[in-house]
């Protein structure tokens, strides 16, 4: 065992038992901070082992207790066989904060906090990871715990990732611990480190009184075949491995994933092969878990204010993220290309607010009967011919009340043909109060192969949602009907 991971695994056991009584501990699969993952009967159970120092055989039993009230009595849970035991505390009733308390004989091992809720994976790259100005953040909520990089549970704060105190060697090689001790102050005092992990957190603690546990494994800069399933024996050599680790610590269920990736695939040989290998991503995480329908929520990537990189790929890869809503069961995206920047291609922190709300709100409708919806997407572009001028019509579906826009709508464009450059025929956009799904655009010409496109380019101006604030997502070439 490598300095790292034995300085880590003394830290859980230190962490595991806050009073015990010499002889009794807990060496794995519970502790203190933990969130357990609920079933569908709003139950979880704890699972755990650990030694025991007396001679011979003991049950071992364990109850749940809150506010020094009993809420499980005492259940038999496991016995002591030459030294060690293990079991299973069975119907803990979602809510918390708990305290499980153990017993052998006379011998007694409490462990709290401990919550039962909801547990999500945070995956990705550097806007997932989060690196959003440290101003005005999500304070923390005793509701929201995280499992953090190096493998303890914690109350969630930002910043959520700090790759530098993670155990596994994927995400930080240091080389010495003296050397990843300075890494990780520093990392704590960096002024970036906001994400949407945490405003997604609070609003769904908000939204459903479940306590939500974050389970942490996005790292900054990573394309999709550094997150390739097929290195997951590479384990914490991999991403995909080290994640998979992670949710191992964190129990072995999750209730769904956000990803926040794919800036790193927008050029031309990684974008062509972007859906497979983002649906072979989905697709080994619900077999490699075990949990074939798991949720998958995304978001799709924004705006990039760079002057090299042709936005070709870039917007290849966001396209194609729109359809793989349809490709995926069990998914759903989220736009962002109507959020501010704090630099060239990540999302400030009062956008990562927002983002957050969006993700939330798309769990809220599909897992809890939540009322709003995913936001519009592009159905028909249709072209009349009016006295006052010509006109297009953009409708949608899935719109919130009706579409908005703070100040003149942008984002929208015209080509001639599904590759064209963009053509400058169109001067203004309406959202009409009585079609409250469609943008009417206003174009003094029609040219050949009309095409319409929605926040086309690197660094378009887009502004257009609907009154949930779920924007309007970049696509296109969407034809126009005559």
């Amino acid at each position: 065992m490598n300095k790292r991971v034995f300085t880590a695994a003394l830290l859980l056991s230190l962490m595991l038992s806050l009073s015990t009584r010499a002889g009794l501990t807990v060496t794995k699969g519970l502790a203190a901070y933990q969130v357990l993952q609920c079933d569908e009967n709003d139950t979880a159970q704890a699972s755990c082992s650990g030694t025991w120092t007396q001679d011979g055989d003991m049950p071992v039993q364990g109850r749940l207790m809150q506010d020094n009230a009993v809420v499980l009595e005492w259940q038999d849970i496991g016995t002591t066989v030459s030294g060690t035991w293990q079991g299973v505390l069975e119907g803990i009733p979602v809510g918390g904060p708990y305290t499980i308390e153990l017993r052998a004989g006379d011998d007694t091992c409490l462990i709290n906090p401990v919550l039962a809720g909801d547990l999500w994976i945070l995956a990705g790259q550097s806007n997932m990871q989060g690196v959003g100005n440290t101003i005005d953040m999500v304070p923390p909520n005793p509701s929201a715990h995280m499992l953090a990089m190096n493998g303890v549970w914690r109350t969630a704060s930002d910043p959520l990732h700090i790759l530098q105190e993670s155990i596994d060697p994927v995400h930080y090689r240091p080389e010495s611990e003296e050397e990843q001790r300075k890494a990780v102050e520093a990392a704590r005092n960096w002024p970036k480190g906001a994400g949407l992990g945490m405003p997604f957190a609070i609003e769904m603690i908000q939204r459903t009184g479940r306590p939500v546990g974050l389970v942490c494994t996005a790292h900054g800069g990573t394309s999709m075949e550094q997150w390739n399933p097929d290195k997951k024996e590479m384990e914490g050599e991999s991403l995909y491995g080290s994640m998979l680790a992670q949710v191992r610590r964190a129990g072995g269920k999750v209730h769904g994933v956000l990803w926040y990736q794919g800036e790193s695939d927008a050029n031309p040989d990684a974008a062509a092969v972007f859906p497979k290998k983002f649906e072979t991503l989905v697709a080994a995480i619900r077999q490699d878990l075990h949990q074939p329908e798991l949720p998958f929520y995304y978001v799709q990537i924004g705006r990039f204010t760079h002057p090299d990189p042709k936005p070709g790929p870039w917007n290849l890869i966001q396209t194609m993220q729109l359809a793989a809503e349809k490709s995926i069961p069990n998914s759903g995206m989220v736009a962002s290309i109507d959020l501010a920047l704090d630099d060239l291609i990540h999302i400030g922190t009062p956008g990562l607010k927002r983002l957050g709300v969006r993700l939330a709100n798309l769990v809220a409708h599909d897992l809890y009967d939540g009322t709003v919806l995913a936001g519009p997407r592009p159905e028909n572009a249709s072209y009349i011919d009016t006295p006052y001028g010509k006109q297009i019509h953009v409708t949608f579906s899935g719109v919130n009340e009706r579409l908005a826009a703070q100040g003149r709508p942008v984002g929208f464009s015209i080509s001639s043909g599904s590759e064209g450059d963009t053509v400058p025929f169109l001067y203004k956009v309406e959202l009409p109060e009585d079609a409250p799904d469609t943008a009417i655009l206003w174009v003094h010409e029609l040219p050949k192969n009309p095409q319409v496109w929605y926040g086309r380019g690197l660094d378009p101006c887009a502004n257009i949602t609907d009154e949930a604030d779920m924007a309007v997502p970049v696509f296109g070439p969407l034809p126009v009907i005559k």
